[in-house]
């Protein structure tokens, strides 16, 4: 139900599960990085009702300044997380894994600056609005079969479709 190896790509119908365990981490973390963080959010396709999804719950974390990094990356290791290389600059990206497969990945960020605010407009979008998440499944499901063993190839398709999503929501 939960978990998927890494670089692979296996979409699931969304499972009103995901929002209970999402839940459940929000209440872990914000147990142990109370001090550290503004904000915790459901992110990416699991928190999107409807959607299909690869089955790994995203939360978006927002701190006030990345000086903290390296108190919550103790502090999240402690917790099982692993941190993963990303190229992005402002953001760093935890994974957790159970028996080989990543279960969560933690999106660490500036509070309210320009990757959060992506990161929750993209989410808040497809929510409310239905066609877009026709074209974002349809979507996923051609890049899933064309790259089932290839998750970067994956993303990096779907970034104009994630781009195009932007310019629409920062219209309203």
């Amino acid at each position: 139900m939960l978990g998927l190896e890494r670089g692979l790509v296996k979409l699931e119908p969304y499972n009103n599960k995901w929002s209970k365990l999402f839940d459940e981490e929000r209440e872990l973390l914000s147990s142990q990085l109370k001090e550290l963080i503004i904000a915790i959010e459901h992110v990416g396709s699991t928190s999107i009702e409807g959607l299909f999804a690869k089955p790994i719950i995203d939360i978006a974390i927002g701190v006030s300044s990345l000086n903290v990094i390296i108190e919550l990356k103790e502090k999240v290791k402690a917790l099982g997380y692993v941190e993963v290389p990303v190229s992005i600059d402002g953001k760093h990206v935890f994974a957790r894994y159970k028996e080989k497969k990543i279960t969560h990945f933690l999106h660490v960020m500036i509070y309210n600056q320009n990757l959060w605010i992506d990161q929750i407009s993209f989410r808040d979008y497809l929510r409310l609005n239905l066609d877009a998440k026709i074209e974002y499944i349809k979507l996923k499901e051609k890049l899933a079969n064309e790259y089932p063993n290839d998750v970067i190839s994956y993303t990096n398709e779907k970034k104009k479709f994630v781009d195009g999503i932007l310019k629409r929501a920062k219209k309203l």
